[in-house]
């Protein structure tokens, strides 16, 4: 057999090994227990265990004929501080073992032996729940794979390389640079060629995301010829910007890079087990592969352009099929060649010994990718929306928005943040002093680099002096208000907003224990106030939202004594460092809001027609549940001196089954809501039926008074006084005139408390 990597190791001194490395040696000596199972010194941070393994042939031999014996050396390296926490690496123990015929190898230097890829996801995660043993069956397993030309499963498409050892990482998307090849090799007859590229160095100053080595950028645009001059002198006055203290975090330092891609007719099979360390094996290998490095490497210095000792590269390399998990047969490797110090280019001459690593790669988010990646449909993403409120429940909701790729939004809010907004704020320490609105912009643009026309707006205004603005909603299709406040519910209960503007509000209540949600239906109907009556009445059956309104009761009360107040004040604001609330509970409700906001934000959403409460509860143990409810358009009507009655649809629908129901009877029963005296307006939430001692016939219907009187109680009670009796409803078979002649007939009673124990009939001043 040929010679092996580990023939030239020695052996290791085995009490000195961990524990867990000790066990797991046994437990390979048990399963090879006719071999020789040595283990050896490797280096400072791994010992090898060597073992010879049977691989399944295909009885023909191997596809392909590719080099796959019955019996393959393989070596083992155990990490000797962190197994068994991370996997140990399988290697190929032969020094012939071919690192460019299999796919699924992890890339290592020249003369280390091949490294197997045995898990798409992390190898280290998968040894959590294995043995070493069951390691070595997945070696086995992948070498029979690939004698049958199997690592790879029909129809995936080409295996990339794998990035198992980076330095850094690039930022760019893929399609760009693709599409530049592209266009090269239509304009150009399919000729090899290379590009400049600015990249912008994101450091740990511009509090960016750092690679492994502090060393990331992000790929800015092409640079063409005639214009080297003008972005290198502008690469220059950045960088310089860049370190006064004055700019510190408004610059990246820019450097340049190369895009280098061969001729259109240059297709390679090869995969790419081993990459090269150097400047002068990247230049060898490149041209090997028909990749012009080297000239384009002349190009760069002959314009003076290494300015900083990182030189960014990206490879594209043409594939004989489509890339797996990409839309392309080119393949993109990124290279950083770090040639400072003692290997700056010196008189127009790269030096080949400069270091040269493998870089990830990362796609910037977009919008659209956030889309994707918060499992959202395409069409999932919200309609240009007004957000009212930058505070604790506006930020996180507008944050959750946007990371979920809903950037189109237009913020307002006039407060500016101080100290204690942060407890429970989606913005940081340095926001203090500076517009909720504004900061709150800068912060989601800043989840979208190098995207700077993203439609975040921003205004550092009041909601009132937005209302009175004519032209303020014009494109927008959703206003969200978070303000809390009692004064926009009443300015946007009265505005006259676009008919194609779709409300909603969102607010926390009961010390952080209920979060609500009020979403309009089409046309304003129902509109915020109808909603909010009908929250309270949802406290007639929500044990939650009764308790919360109970103890508003006690609160108001305390306050003003018993006489009860017209409005209550439903949202906790922010706004006093005097609230006490964890940001968990507003974190928590935002969430909750946002999940339940986003069809209605979204192009369908606009197409509903009814109107919903959403309600969220979290107890002060933890424990949390959700209620739904949706209504139908109010019914409203005109009454005498400016009067208006607004009765839920519920309550109308449930008007005109009982009037089926009983006909040819009469039937009426007592109207349950709140009266809004200063707005003239009576909300009507809902019916209660007749009380079993009413009677009924064609011509006089007398309403009963059994068990009203405990029931108008409990409703009083479960509401915290804001609803109760507001009047009776009654209908004659044949209707007013019907009425009006037995009013005549029979004489006219006055109407009478609803609470005594007195019957009434229908003849009475309040009808509905």
């Amino acid at each position: 057999m040929d010679e092996l990597h580990s023939t030239s190791q020695s052996r290791e001194d085995e009490d000195k090994l961990s524990p867990a490395i000790r066990s797991a040696v046994a437990e390979l000596r048990a399963k090879f227990a006719d071999s020789d199972v040595p283990v050896l010194y490797w280096n400072a941070n791994y010992i090898a265990v060597p073992l010879t393994v049977d691989v399944e042939l295909p009885s023909r031999g191997p596809v392909n004929s590719v080099d796959i014996r019955r019996r393959e050396p393989i070596v083992l390296l155990f990490d000797r501080t962190d197994f068994p926490y991370v996997a140990p690496r399988v290697h190929s123990d032969r020094r012939d073992f071919s690192k460019t015929a299999f796919p699924h190898l992890n890339p290592t230097p020249l003369n280390v032996p091949a490294w197997f890829c045995l898990h798409r996801g992390s190898i280290d995660a998968w040894f959590a729940e294995h043995t070493v043993v069951d390691l070595v069956e997945r070696a086995r397993g992948w070498l029979r794979d690939a004698a049958r030309d199997r690592l790879v499963p029909e129809g995936d498409g080409f295996e990339p390389t794998r990035a198992a050892d980076t330095l850094g990482t690039f930022y760019y998307v893929p399609g760009d640079n693709l599409d530049h090849v592209f266009q090269h090799w239509a304009d150009n007859k399919g000729a090899a060629g290379h590009a400049l590229v600015s990249f912008d160095l994101l450091d740990e100053e511009s509090m960016a995301e750092v690679g492994a080595s502090g060393y990331a950028a992000r790929q800015v645009s092409f640079v063409p010829p005639d214009a080297y001059e003008v972005q290198k002198s502008l690469a220059f006055a950045i960088n310089v910007l860049q370190q006064k203290p004055e700019f510190k975090g408004l610059f990246q330092r820019r450097l340049f890079g190369l895009f280098v891609w061969g001729a259109e007719v240059e297709v390679s099979g090869l995969h790419f087990g081993e990459l090269p360390r150097t400047l002068g094996e990247l230049e060898a290998w490149a041209e090997g592969l028909g990749v012009p490095l080297t000239q384009a490497l002349a190009d760069y210095l002959s314009h003076d352009l290494h300015i900083l000792a990182g030189v960014p590269i990206i490879l594209a390399i043409r594939r004989p099929e489509q890339v797996l998990r990409t839309e392309s047969d080119v393949e993109l490797l990124n290279f950083l060649v770090i040639a400072g110090g003692d290997h700056w280019p010196k008189e127009g001459v790269w030096d080949p010994a400069a270091t040269v690593s493998l870089s990830d790669h990362r796609t910037p988010l977009t919008p659209a990718f956030a889309q994707q990646i918060s499992a959202l449909p395409a069409d999932g993403a919200a309609e240009p929306t007004v957000v009212f409120g930058a505070g604790a429940l506006g930020s996180k909701v507008a944050t959750h928005l946007a990371r979920g790729g809903s950037v189109s939004m237009k913020i307002v809010d006039n407060a500016k943040i101080s100290p204690h907004n942060l407890v429970r704020h989606a913005l940081g320490g340095r926001a203090i002093g500076l517009p909720k609105a504004e900061a709150l912009k800068g912060e989601l643009i800043k989840l979208y680099p190098g995207q700077p026309d993203l439609p975040i707006d921003a205004k550092d205004a009041s909601v009132l002096s937005c209302l009175r603005e004519a032209d303020f909603f014009a494109g927008q299709a959703n206003l969200v208000d978070m303000t809390a406040s009692n004064t926009v519910f009443n300015a946007l209960r009265d505005a006259d907003l676009p008919d194609t503007l779709r409300v909603h509000r969102a607010e926390i209540a009961h010390r952080g224990r209920l979060g609500l949600l009020s979403i309009e239906g089409r046309g304003r109907n129902p509109r915020l106030d109808d909603l909010q009556s009908l929250i309270y009445d949802s406290a007639i059956e929500d044990d939650a939202v009764a308790a919360w309104l109970e103890e508003v009761k006690s609160t108001r009360d305390d306050r003003i004594g018993s006489g009860g107040l017209e409005d209550i004040q439903i949202g906790l604001s922010c706004s006093s460092a005097t609230m006490r609330l964890a940001d968990e509970v507003v974190s928590f409700h935002a969430a909750a809001t946002t999940r339940r906001l986003r069809p209605y934000l979204a192009k369908d959403g606009q197409s509903r027609k009814d109107g919903a409460i959403y309600r969220s509860f979290l107890g002060d143990d933890g424990d949390s549940k959700a209620a739904t409810q949706t209504f139908a358009p109010t019914v409203v009507l005109g009454a005498d001196a400016g009067w208006q009655i607004r009765i839920a649809a519920t309550a109308a629908e449930e008007m005109s089954d009982l009037m089926r129901g009983h006909s040819p009877s009469e039937t009426g029963g007592i109207l349950v809501g709140r009266i809004a005296s200063t707005r003239k307006t009576i909300y009507v939430t809902r019916l209660m039926q007749a009380p079993p001692d009413s009677r009924g016939t064609p011509w006089i219907f007398t309403r009963g008074t059994e068990k009203l009187p405990e029931e108008l109680d409990r409703v009083h009670r479960r509401t915290g006084g804001l609803l109760t009796y507001v009047g009776e409803w009654h209908y004659p078979p044949d209707g007013w005139l019907g009425s009006q002649r037995h009013r005549q007939e029979r004489g006219h009673q006055s109407t009478i408390d609803p609470r005594s124990r007195r019957p009434a009939d229908s003849r009475h001043d309040r009808h509905a």
